[in-house]
Parts: C-alpha cells; structure tokens; sequence
C-alpha cells in the first residue's frame, strides 16, 4: 500500500466516548519520509525541518466507537459542502488527531482539536488529490478521495511537534473508509483526504468540548 509523498507529523485518536468529550485511548502514527518538495518551513509544518527524532508506535483503528451526535440539519450528500463561515480567518485550534468509528448506516471519520473555538470547513470529493501548497499529487488509496479543509488553524510551536496531526491511518474494520491522509497545516488551515471505495453521500458537522470536526459516510 503506498503512502502519500507530502505529509507531516502523526497523531492519531481513536473514536471512543460520547459527543460531550468522553475519554478515548489515543495512539500515534509513525511520521512519513520527508516530502522532495514542501512549503515554507515559516507557514507550513513540514516533516523535513519538525519531524520528531523517535517514531511513534503504529495506529490501532476502533471501529465500535460510540459517538454517534448529529444535528438535525446534518443531510448526506455527494455534493460539496462548507458551513457557513468557509472560509474564515486566523484561529486557535491546534489539530491533534483523528478516529474512525462504524455505526448504523454510515461510517464516521472525526477531527480532534485542541484550542478555543471551532473549525471552517470544506469536504468535497476531488478527481486527484493535490496538496497544498506543493501541487504535488498525494497517492490515496480507494476509488474516490474526498478533500477536507479545516479553518482557524494555527502553526504550532516547536514543542508541539510530536503532537500534531500528519500522516496516514488505514482504516481497518471499515467497509468504506480505506484510509485517511493527513497532508499538511498551510495559511491557517489543515488539509487531509478520506479514501473510499466509492462516492457514497456524506455529512459534515462540527461537535465541541472537545472541538471536532465530523465526516460521516453512508453505508447500506
């Protein structure tokens, strides 16, 4: 299985715990080789000049998470989607994980944050996965690839390396979700691709306390 060329540091949160924040175990995912081409080490986190010196022990996906809130307005579509916002300015949101979690009738793929706030966001499925800002082609494994942008990010400080987001988790014990890829934080917003077997309709919403961003994919 090949892994993307761009890609930053990995962390990797399981989907344990109810929408109020519930504990969960965490892993983390070893960060990738350094991209040949990459941003601006002053406006993107690039695992070339971060990456931490110890790798981090391989994900363990949990697929019987039980955070299942929506809102009622949360539709699924095919369509691109943002919230209302998209795409926003500056923020304090630090991203620092994602969890993966099968539930009735979809599957759902959600963003840890740390910080005030809640993110932008855009989810939209793409023909090629491009990555920001390098225009390289990132190898994401399924038949279609969703984008997902995330606003109200920040760069993070230099001790915080080990614990941002970046990378790829496959997605064991998903039908859909093949994997999730994590490319970069650029201008303020994170970027990553879902990997799936096909166009299924899918729904965004955000949850707080903690700050998440939710994709769910319809199944069935």
């Amino acid at each position: 299985m090949k892994r993307p060329a761009l890609t930053i540091l990995a962390s990797i949160v399981l989907l344990a715990g109810c929408s109020g924040g519930g504990g969960g175990t965490a892993t983390t995912a070893a960060p990738p080789a350094s991209p040949t081409t990459s941003a601006p080490a002053s406006r993107t986190v690039a695992p070339s000049t971060s990456a931490p010196s110890t790798p981090s022990p391989s994900p363990t996906p949990a697929p019987t998470a039980t955070e299942t809130d929506q809102p009622d307005d949360a539709t699924f579509s095919t369509a691109a989607q943002s919230d209302p916002t998209f795409p926003g300015g500056g923020g304090d949101l630090l991203p620092v994980g994602v969890r993966v979690g099968v539930h009735a009738g979809y599957e759902r793929v959600v963003f840890d944050f740390e910080g005030s706030g809640t993110p932008g966001w855009r989810v939209q499925y793409v023909d090629t996965a491009i990555g920001d800002p390098s225009g390289l082609e990132i190898d994401v494994d399924g038949d279609a690839t969703l984008e997902v942008v995330a606003t109200g990010v920040r760069i993070p400080e230099e001790s915080e390396y080990d614990r941002v987001l970046t990378g790829t988790v496959d997605a064991e014990g998903l039908d859909e979700v093949e994997e999730i890829v994590t490319n970069s934080i650029f201008e303020g917003h994170l970027q990553a691709f879902i990997g799936v077997d096909d166009q299924r309709p899918f729904r965004v919403f955000t949850l707080t306390n903690p700050s998440r961003l939710v994709i769910d994919l319809q199944t069935g």
